[in-house]
Protein backbone atom coordinates (compact mmCIF):
# COMPACT_ATOMS: atom_id res chain seq x y z
CA UNK A 1 0.00 0.00 0.00
CA UNK A 2 1.21 3.35 -0.81
CA UNK A 3 1.45 6.31 1.70
CA UNK A 4 -1.22 7.99 3.06
CA UNK A 5 0.06 11.80 3.95
CA UNK A 6 -2.63 11.49 6.79
CA UNK A 7 0.08 9.11 8.88
CA UNK A 8 2.17 11.92 8.56
CA UNK A 9 3.14 14.59 10.52
CA UNK A 10 2.72 17.38 7.93
CA UNK A 11 3.85 20.27 10.03
CA UNK A 12 7.41 18.51 10.55
CA UNK A 13 9.99 18.37 7.41
CA UNK A 14 11.48 15.36 8.55
CA UNK A 15 7.75 13.94 8.33
CA UNK A 16 7.37 15.35 4.95
CA UNK A 17 10.79 13.88 3.62
CA UNK A 18 10.04 10.73 5.08
CA UNK A 19 6.60 10.54 3.28
CA UNK A 20 8.14 11.32 0.07
CA UNK A 21 10.66 8.62 0.13
CA UNK A 22 8.40 6.07 1.08
CA UNK A 23 6.47 6.68 -2.44
CA UNK A 24 9.99 5.82 -4.37
CA UNK A 25 10.58 2.82 -1.55
CA UNK A 26 7.34 1.38 -2.32
CA UNK A 27 6.87 1.61 -5.64
CA UNK A 28 10.02 -0.71 -6.14
CA UNK A 29 8.61 -3.38 -3.97
CA UNK A 30 5.33 -3.48 -6.08
CA UNK A 31 8.24 -4.11 -8.67
CA UNK A 32 9.87 -6.50 -7.15
CA UNK A 33 6.10 -8.73 -6.45
CA UNK A 34 5.35 -7.97 -9.94
CA UNK A 35 8.37 -9.61 -10.98
CA UNK A 36 8.06 -12.49 -8.77
CA UNK A 37 4.66 -13.33 -9.57
CA UNK A 38 5.69 -13.02 -13.63
CA UNK A 39 8.35 -14.97 -12.85
CA UNK A 40 6.33 -18.11 -10.83
CA UNK A 41 4.02 -17.72 -14.14
CA UNK A 42 6.36 -18.30 -16.62
CA UNK A 43 8.30 -21.25 -14.62
CA UNK A 44 4.57 -22.82 -13.73
CA UNK A 45 3.29 -22.62 -17.56
CA UNK A 46 6.35 -24.34 -18.72
CA UNK A 47 6.51 -26.59 -16.42
CA UNK A 48 2.65 -27.87 -17.25
CA UNK A 49 4.32 -27.68 -20.96
CA UNK A 50 7.08 -29.92 -20.26
CA UNK A 51 4.77 -32.46 -18.68
CA UNK A 52 2.53 -32.68 -21.48
CA UNK A 53 5.39 -33.53 -23.59
CA UNK A 54 7.54 -36.02 -21.60
CA UNK A 55 8.27 -37.84 -25.29
CA UNK A 56 9.23 -35.36 -27.26
CA UNK A 57 11.23 -31.94 -28.03
CA UNK A 58 9.27 -29.94 -26.67
CA UNK A 59 10.50 -31.23 -22.84
CA UNK A 60 13.56 -30.15 -23.80
CA UNK A 61 12.75 -26.59 -24.43
CA UNK A 62 10.55 -26.34 -21.81
CA UNK A 63 12.75 -27.30 -19.16
CA UNK A 64 15.43 -25.04 -20.33
CA UNK A 65 13.51 -22.11 -20.45
CA UNK A 66 12.23 -23.53 -16.73
CA UNK A 67 15.91 -23.06 -16.00
CA UNK A 68 16.44 -19.61 -17.65
CA UNK A 69 13.81 -18.01 -16.10
CA UNK A 70 15.46 -19.81 -12.69
CA UNK A 71 18.64 -18.10 -13.42
CA UNK A 72 16.75 -14.45 -14.49
CA UNK A 73 15.41 -14.54 -10.87
CA UNK A 74 18.58 -13.30 -8.25
CA UNK A 75 19.84 -11.16 -11.10
CA UNK A 76 16.79 -9.38 -11.17
CA UNK A 77 16.62 -8.57 -7.55
CA UNK A 78 20.25 -7.53 -7.60
CA UNK A 79 19.18 -4.59 -9.58
CA UNK A 80 16.35 -3.76 -7.11
CA UNK A 81 18.72 -3.95 -4.43
CA UNK A 82 20.65 -1.30 -5.93
CA UNK A 83 17.72 0.60 -6.85
CA UNK A 84 16.39 0.47 -3.05
CA UNK A 85 20.24 1.54 -1.85
CA UNK A 86 20.61 4.49 -4.04
CA UNK A 87 16.82 5.66 -2.67
CA UNK A 88 18.19 5.52 1.10
CA UNK A 89 21.35 7.18 -0.51
CA UNK A 90 19.26 10.19 -1.88
CA UNK A 91 17.05 10.46 1.09
CA UNK A 92 19.37 10.75 3.34
CA UNK A 93 21.44 13.55 1.54
CA UNK A 94 18.41 15.23 1.12
CA UNK A 95 17.71 15.40 4.52
CA UNK A 96 21.30 16.93 5.18
CA UNK A 97 20.88 19.55 2.64
CA UNK A 98 17.40 20.56 3.90
CA UNK A 99 19.11 20.93 7.60
CA UNK A 100 21.59 22.73 6.02
CA UNK A 101 19.16 25.13 4.95
CA UNK A 102 16.87 25.49 7.93
CA UNK A 103 19.46 25.78 9.88
CA UNK A 104 21.64 28.32 8.54
CA UNK A 105 24.40 25.52 9.29
CA UNK A 106 27.39 26.54 7.97
CA UNK A 107 29.12 23.31 7.36
CA UNK A 108 28.03 21.31 4.36
CA UNK A 109 27.46 17.51 3.47
CA UNK A 110 30.48 17.69 1.17
CA UNK A 111 32.72 19.17 3.60
CA UNK A 112 33.12 15.51 4.82
CA UNK A 113 34.87 12.93 3.34
CA UNK A 114 32.94 10.15 3.77
CA UNK A 115 30.73 8.68 1.21
CA UNK A 116 27.30 7.58 0.43
CA UNK A 117 25.46 6.79 3.73
CA UNK A 118 28.81 6.79 6.53
CA UNK A 119 29.00 10.91 4.99
CA UNK A 120 25.22 11.46 5.82
CA UNK A 121 25.09 9.78 8.84
CA UNK A 122 28.11 11.79 10.30
CA UNK A 123 27.12 14.58 9.03
CA UNK A 124 23.55 14.26 10.72
CA UNK A 125 25.34 13.17 14.17
CA UNK A 126 28.08 15.69 14.07
CA UNK A 127 26.79 18.81 12.56
CA UNK A 128 23.16 18.71 12.94
CA UNK A 129 23.19 16.87 15.88
CA UNK A 130 20.76 14.41 16.01
CA UNK A 131 20.69 11.50 18.31
CA UNK A 132 23.00 8.67 17.85
CA UNK A 133 22.48 6.18 14.54
CA UNK A 134 25.77 4.30 14.41
CA UNK A 135 25.69 2.57 17.99
CA UNK A 136 22.12 0.85 16.62
CA UNK A 137 21.93 -2.69 15.23
CA UNK A 138 19.94 -0.80 12.08
CA UNK A 139 22.80 0.58 10.90
CA UNK A 140 25.26 -2.64 11.29
CA UNK A 141 22.60 -4.12 8.85
CA UNK A 142 22.77 -1.05 6.52
CA UNK A 143 26.42 -1.05 6.73
CA UNK A 144 26.11 -4.97 5.90
CA UNK A 145 23.58 -4.10 2.83
CA UNK A 146 25.75 -1.44 1.55
CA UNK A 147 28.79 -4.03 1.52
CA UNK A 148 26.84 -6.13 -0.98
CA UNK A 149 26.06 -3.63 -2.93
CA UNK A 150 29.71 -2.40 -3.40
CA UNK A 151 30.41 -6.52 -4.34
CA UNK A 152 27.61 -6.63 -6.94
CA UNK A 153 29.02 -2.77 -8.37
CA UNK A 154 32.49 -3.83 -8.04
CA UNK A 155 32.69 -7.86 -8.60
CA UNK A 156 29.23 -8.54 -10.35
CA UNK A 157 28.65 -10.09 -6.65
CA UNK A 158 31.26 -12.73 -7.30
CA UNK A 159 33.19 -12.66 -3.57
CA UNK A 160 34.63 -16.50 -2.90
CA UNK A 161 34.29 -17.90 0.20
CA UNK A 162 35.43 -14.94 2.22
CA UNK A 163 34.58 -14.40 5.53
CA UNK A 164 32.01 -12.15 4.20
CA UNK A 165 29.41 -15.14 2.53
CA UNK A 166 29.55 -16.17 6.69
CA UNK A 167 28.27 -12.73 7.94
CA UNK A 168 25.91 -12.30 4.94
CA UNK A 169 24.12 -15.70 5.47
CA UNK A 170 24.54 -15.20 8.99
CA UNK A 171 23.37 -11.18 9.58
CA UNK A 172 21.16 -10.81 6.98
CA UNK A 173 20.22 -14.74 5.34
CA UNK A 174 21.77 -13.61 2.13
CA UNK A 175 23.27 -17.06 0.37
CA UNK A 176 26.29 -17.20 -0.82
CA UNK A 177 26.30 -20.00 -3.76
CA UNK A 178 29.76 -21.36 -5.54
CA UNK A 179 31.31 -17.87 -4.78
CA UNK A 180 28.49 -15.32 -5.77
CA UNK A 181 26.12 -13.36 -3.84
CA UNK A 182 22.08 -14.98 -4.36
CA UNK A 183 19.41 -13.15 -3.94
CA UNK A 184 15.99 -14.96 -3.87
CA UNK A 185 12.91 -12.88 -3.01
CA UNK A 186 12.60 -13.58 0.35
CA UNK A 187 15.77 -12.41 0.48
CA UNK A 188 15.19 -9.10 -0.94
CA UNK A 189 12.01 -8.79 1.00
CA UNK A 190 14.10 -9.33 4.13
CA UNK A 191 16.67 -6.20 2.74
CA UNK A 192 13.58 -4.10 2.08
CA UNK A 193 12.30 -4.48 5.44
CA UNK A 194 15.83 -3.59 7.07
CA UNK A 195 16.15 -0.51 5.12
CA UNK A 196 12.27 0.54 6.08
CA UNK A 197 13.66 -0.17 9.75
CA UNK A 198 16.59 1.97 9.04
CA UNK A 199 15.05 4.95 7.44
CA UNK A 200 12.45 5.30 9.79
CA UNK A 201 14.25 5.21 12.70
CA UNK A 202 17.20 7.66 10.92
CA UNK A 203 13.94 10.44 10.80
CA UNK A 204 12.54 9.57 14.51
CA UNK A 205 16.01 10.51 16.01
CA UNK A 206 15.60 13.66 18.35
CA UNK A 207 17.76 16.79 17.85
CA UNK A 208 20.02 16.48 21.38
CA UNK A 209 20.69 20.50 20.33
CA UNK A 210 17.61 21.69 21.68
CA UNK A 211 18.09 24.91 19.96
CA UNK A 212 17.24 23.34 16.17
CA UNK A 213 14.09 22.24 14.99
CA UNK A 214 13.09 21.22 11.39
CA UNK A 215 9.04 22.49 12.85
CA UNK A 216 6.84 24.02 10.34
CA UNK A 217 5.68 27.63 12.21
CA UNK A 218 1.73 27.84 11.35
CA UNK A 219 1.31 31.77 11.60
Amino acid sequence: MFPDLNNYDNKDTRQLILYSWHFDLYAIKKIIEVTKNNIDDNIKKHIKIAQSNLDNIFYDEAMKTVAEFHNIEPITYQSYLLSLYSVVEASLDRYCDICKSEMNLKISLEDFKDKGITRAVNYLEKVVEIETIKSDNRWAKMKLINEIRNDFIHSSGYIGNSTKAKKYEAELGVAVVDGKITLLYEDIINVYNHIDEFVKFVFSRNFTNTSKSLRISVE
